[in-house]
Formats: structure tokens, C-alpha cells, sequence
């Protein structure tokens, strides 16, 4: 398969380009600074741009089979322009344009998945304060834009929300709850190799399409 890998050098996205080589795939990873990903392979092409680049996205998109999108925002002081927004949406665009239908994209605990009615009152009344403090105001609202834009797209998407990912290996076995609360019971932590390892067998099975994911070990 031909995978486009947005956050290629972050601590997940690594173990995405890394997983996706070694399985055989050819992989396009745009990145604001390619010397961040020191990763070298015949398959693996790089290129240099921001996410609200247009013509930049657009060209990492055409051509792929499927998109992999591995971002965060910056918890404290984020920037008030909300570049990942911005980003999201322009990777959606360009999907849109070029026919690519398959995204997988993992954000973080705040695109929340209710599991209880009380613990969505707590999740959501504590987002709505951090909301209203200077210091994490950009971050709930890019995480309350990223998760709009992609659920009113049209695309197969599937969001895969994690709360604790380490870096510690992993069992190489993965819990899945889904967002209308069937399947596992899942905790908080989940190894990173298994998080990128999962992503990747979801870029061809569409089992998920147009759900949210909570997972861990």
C-alpha cells in the first residue's frame, strides 16, 4: 500500500513510518522539519511542509491508498491560530480531491469517547474549565475542532483515542471499545509500538469506518 503519514517524527509517528516500511509499504511523510526523522529507507519518501500548506498536503495525499495521521496539540500556551485545525482540515480537503477515502487518526484523550453518563459529566465539565483558562484555552479548542472536522467528513475515517501511551514494549495485543460502548474493557495505558501497530491494520480493514476508538493493553 502507498501510506501518507502526517506526524512522522513524533514519538507515535515513528513506530507508524517504521511499522509501515517494515511491512512493506511505501510511505510519504510530510513534516515541517524532515531532519527531525533521521529514519532512511528506499520507500520512504519526505517531504518538507506545514499541515495548512495546501499544495504541500495535497501532494503528500495524492496517490495514497490511505492517510495516517498521528498529532497533538500543545497542552500549555498553544498557538491561538490552531494550526492542527487548520491542518485537519486541509488533509481533508485534499483527500476529498484526490479520492482517499481511508484515514486513521489519533489525537489523544480529549476526543473523548463516553463510557458512563457520570464520567462524561466530570470529563466534560472539566474540558469546559480548561476551556476557559488562558494557558489550555487554544488546546480545547483545537481538540474541539479536530474532532468536528473529521466526524462531519465524508471520508472512512476512524479516531483512535488513547489516554496514557508509553514507550515501553508492548504485549502485542490490543482492547477495543467502541463509541456505542461494545467490545473490551479498556484501560489507561498502551504501549506506543502497539498503538502505531494497531493504526496500521486499520489502514486496510474498514471495520471501523467512521467510528471512535478507545484502546489500550
Amino acid at each position: 500500500m502507498k501510506l501518507t503519514i502526517f506526524g512522522a517524527s513524533g514519538r507515535t509517528g515513528m513506530h507508524l513510518a517504521e511499522q509501515a516500511l517494515a511491512a512493506g509499504h511505501d510511505v510519504m511523510a510530510l513534516m515541517r522539519n524532515p531532519a527531525k526523522l533521521t529514519l532512511r529507507h528506499e520507500r520512504l519518501r519526505v517531504a518538507q511542509g506545514e499541515l495548512t500548506d495546501e499544495a504541500a498536503v495535497a501532494d503528500a495525499v495524492r496517490g495514497a491508498d490511505a492517510v495516517l495521521a498521528a498529532l497533538s496539540p500543545k497542552i500549555f500556551g498553544g498557538p491561538r491560530d490552531l494550526p492542527l485545525a487548520s491542518g485537519t482540515g486541509t488533509i481533508l480537503t485534499a483527500m476529498r480531491t484526490y479520492g482517499v477515502s481511508r484515514l486513521i487518526y489519533s489525537w489523544g484523550p480529549s476526543i473523548t469517547i463516553p463510557r458512563n453518563p457520570l464520567l462524561d459529566a466530570v470529563r466534560s465539565a472539566s474540558f469546559a474549565l480548561l476551556g476557559q483558562l488562558p494557558a489550555t484555552r487554544s488546546m480545547v479548542n483545537e481538540t474541539v475542532e479536530v474532532g468536528q472536522a473529521i466526524r462531519s467528513s465524508d471520508r472512512d475515517w476512524t479516531i483512535v483515542v488513547v489516554t496514557a501511551p508509553h514507550d515501553k514494549p508492548g504485549p502485542g495485543r490490543v482492547k477495543v471499545r467502541t463509541g456505542t460502548g461494545t467490545g473490551d474493557r479498556v484501560s489507561s495505558r498502551i504501549s506506543r509500538t502497539d498503538l502505531a501497530q494497531f493504526m496500521l491494520t486499520q489502514a486496510d480493514d474498514l471495520r471501523y469506518a467512521q467510528q471512535e476508538l478507545r484502546i489500550s493493553n
